[in-house]
């Protein structure tokens, strides 16, 4: 691995512009690009007179009059149907992360990196037709790249695959996503314009100081989707506000297909209990990067933002989710969780010489990363100050993510945590649940030297099987690194959840498939063909036709 590699994590000395310069022209060209695509879509499937009609009954539904929402309007768009499995009783998950949309927009390259991940999400999403979510896991942007003026309008052209395909997608935000120009939350007020965004914020403001001050702090990107069996799916009659002209005719085109699309596999409404979730998927923002237009009072530098899961954060989700519990009954409910910076966990597994590391056959995937870059990296301590104003030069880790990781090791039914960040890393690990570092693991140690007994059985969820933290594929041309683009795909099949089993594996932009696992009580025993571990370039051969 490049030594390097943590420099490429955290943000280089740069300079904030006041102003878009004149001559970068390349967001609003991306928007009439956008525009234009949909447009020739939209005429080639239907006569105008078709069209007209469409908008005015639909404006007419939606609004109480003939005419289309002026910007500032509200929509009364309706929001997508809740997640539901698919006819077969399987749910699947198509995993994009570290896209980095936006890299030097002034230079040819940059486009030409933004242009080459969206092929490979095409790519991706036509390789893998049954999948029911996309999951953006973080670093959608890159922040430290953008102009104020134009910093979250990426997301028109990121959405583009699933809005086309009648899909709908949940993101978690990375460090890139939140900078001195990006605001984590425009950018998640730019996303739910758009009909498909399940992305949500469940740890919001409040008219309690001290609870709004523990809101801002902690972050954006903190909800829960729950998935229902098959058959559950019904609309839910709420708004999306003030959608432009634009967004409110291409969402009527999402709602075609997302209707078409979602509700497919319910021909037949059958006695199902959808009074409870059959899965549940918990997104996490682990926040990091630079905080939105603020500099340090004496020097003048861009403030940093702390890289790890926010405690008010913890607390709601260990509450949350024993609420649900208890709701359903006391029944164990099997989720996955989503964060983009890893937690301690991932570096103690790689770097265990006791359970072996990461072994190519036993954990296939890529394994370049080392040491992982978990949360709280370059940080002194849980009040403490970025070491090097964000660079971590002269600071330690120091434990801040240890909350985080006892709530995910104690949550029962808690099956997988999946992972960015790491753009060298793509293998899974099952972890027993001890917290590294901690007086808990310390005491486990000692007395597996005293009595030769492994003990620390986990946390007892999905029948004492561990926790699978696991890594997804690098998706985007933009970030660091050349290994291959792809996608890790998650597919849960209702019957195995009874016995808490995922499968997954990962869909390559040249459309193969490699580190196929089954994330089942004996992973991590099982053998498996190792990750062959391959290049891309921007300039290769193979993309020459794009």
């Amino acid at each position: 691995m490049a030594p390097h590699h943590h420099q490429d994590h955290k943000d280089h000395p740069r300079h904030f512009p006041a102003e878009l310069p004149h001559h970068i022209n390349h967001q609003p060209a991306i928007k009439y690009q956008r525009r234009s695509q949909f447009w020739k879509r939209f005429l080639t499937a239907s006569s105008f007179g078709a069209i007209l009609f469409l908008l005015t009954s639909q404006a007419d539904q939606a609004h109480g009059h003939q005419h289309p929402p002026t910007p500032s309007s509200s929509s009364n768009l309706l929001e997508p149907p809740p997640l539901t499995f698919s006819k077969g009783n399987t749910f699947q998950i198509s995993i994009f992360q570290d896209l980095h949309f936006g890299e030097n927009a002034w230079e040819e390259w940059g486009p030409l990196q933004d242009l080459s991940t969206v092929r490979v999400m095409n790519t991706v999403l036509d390789s893998e037709p049954a999948t029911n979510l996309v999951v953006l896991n973080g670093d959608l942007i890159s922040g430290e790249n953008t102009y104020q003026e134009n910093s979250t309008r990426y997301i028109d052209q990121i959405v583009e695959p699933m809005v086309k395909r009648g899909l709908t997608w949940a993101s978690t935000y990375g460090n890139h996503d939140g900078d001195f120009n990006l605001s984590r939350e425009a950018l998640w007020e730019e996303e739910r314009k758009w009909l498909g965004s399940r992305t949500g914020r469940m740890v919001s403001t409040t008219d309690n100081e001290e609870e709004a001050a523990a809101a801002a702090a902690a972050g954006v990107t903190n909800y829960y989707l729950p998935v229902y069996p098959a058959g559950c799916g019904s609309r839910r009659k709420q708004t999306r506000q003030n959608l432009s002209w634009y967004r409110w005719a291409t969402n009527i085109y999402q709602n075609l297909n997302l209707n078409q699309n979602q509700n497919a596999h319910e021909e037949e409404e059958e006695a199902t209990d959808c009074t409870a979730p059959s899965l549940l998927l918990w997104f996490f923002d682990s926040r990091g990067g630079i905080k939105y237009q603020q500099r340090h009072p004496v020097t003048g530098h861009p403030l940093p933002e702390p890289n790890w899961v926010h405690q008010s954060v913890v607390d709601w989700f260990t509450s949350t989710s024993a609420s649900i519990s208890a709701a359903a009954g006391g029944r164990v409910i099997p989720s996955i969780g989503f964060v983009h910076i890893p937690t301690n966990a991932s570096l103690a597994l790689q770097q265990s010489s006791q359970k072996g590391g990461v072994d190519a056959n036993r954990h296939p995937g890529i394994n370049d990363d080392v040491p992982v870059a978990q949360q709280g990296q370059g940080w002194c301590g849980a009040n403490g100050e970025s070491g090097g104003g964000g660079g971590g030069e002269g600071c330690d880790y120091g434990e801040q993510d240890v909350p985080f990781m006892e709530a995910i090791a104690s949550t029962p039914g808690m099956m997988a945590l999946f992972s960015g960040h790491d753009h060298g890393n793509t293998w899974c690990y099952k972890w027993d649940g001890q917290v590294p570092g901690t007086s808990q693991q310390k005491e486990e140690e000692e007395k597996e030297a005293v009595t030769g007994d492994e003990g620390g059985q986990g946390n007892g969820q999905g029948h004492e099987r561990g926790v699978n933290l696991c890594f997804g594929q690098h998706t985007g041309y933009g970030g660091y690194g050349s290994w291959i683009r792809g996608s890790r795909q998650v597919v849960v099949d209702q019957e195995e959840l009874k016995e808490f089993v995922i499968r997954t594996h990962i869909r390559l932009e040249n459309g193969g498939v490699v580190g196929a696992v089954t994330l089942n009580a004996t992973y991590g025993e099982d053998k498996y063909p190792a990750t062959p571990n391959e290049k891309t370039h921007l300039l290769d051969s193979a993309l020459e036709d794009f």
